[in-house]
């Protein structure tokens, strides 16, 4: 079997217009099964040019908000067909600005956001990176909104539920 027709199969493509009979898929699978193949996840968003990953920026987990949503999100993400990646503190810029993510949504609510954090959501928004941020005072263009409510972690999940289908609204163009 050539490196081509598994390539094809692994990858899901199925050779274009080539035609990959149901029995070397099956080979092809039960091959990789055995060798316990796993994905290059980079290597695939490269490709693809999306990662399928979606960062989730909060502050500090010692903060119940903050929990709930990291929590609720890595949860929701999931069905939505993304890998959640929470990042704790500022590290968040950094990530997003090397590409790290398709997708921010920005958990801490502090009464402003900081210099550095308005600069690469202006960035990441010149560059079409969907992002989410809670506020109930920022309106900057590029980036979808949502008021925090109480910012009671109890009763937030139809809040994070929204927030997450209004990102993957946004991914999916």
């Amino acid at each position: 079997m050539s490196l081509t027709t598994v390539s094809y199969v692994l990858s899901g493509r199925l050779g274009g217009t080539t035609r990959i009979s149901r029995p070397t898929q099956d080979r092809v699978h039960a091959a990789a099964r055995e060798l316990g193949y796993v994905p290059n996840r980079a290597a695939r968003g490269m490709r693809r040019g999306r990662t399928d990953l979606v960062a989730v920026a909060v502050m500090d987990l010692d903060d119940a908000w903050d929990r709930a949503l990291a929590t609720a999100a890595a949860g929701i993400l999931l069905r939505y067909g993304y890998q959640p990646v929470i990042l704790v503190g500022e590290s968040w810029r950094a990530f997003m600005l090397s590409g790290g993510a398709d997708g921010v949504i920005l958990g801490s609510v502090p009464a402003d956001r900081s210099r550095g954090d308005l600069e690469t959501m202006a960035e990441l928004a010149a560059r079409g990176v969907a992002q989410l941020v809670f506020s109930d005072t920022l309106d900057t263009d590029g980036v979808d909104v949502l008021p925090p409510g109480t910012r009671s972690p109890d009763g937030a999940g139809a809040l994070f539920e929204q927030a997450v289908a209004t990102l993957a609204r946004r991914l999916r163009g």
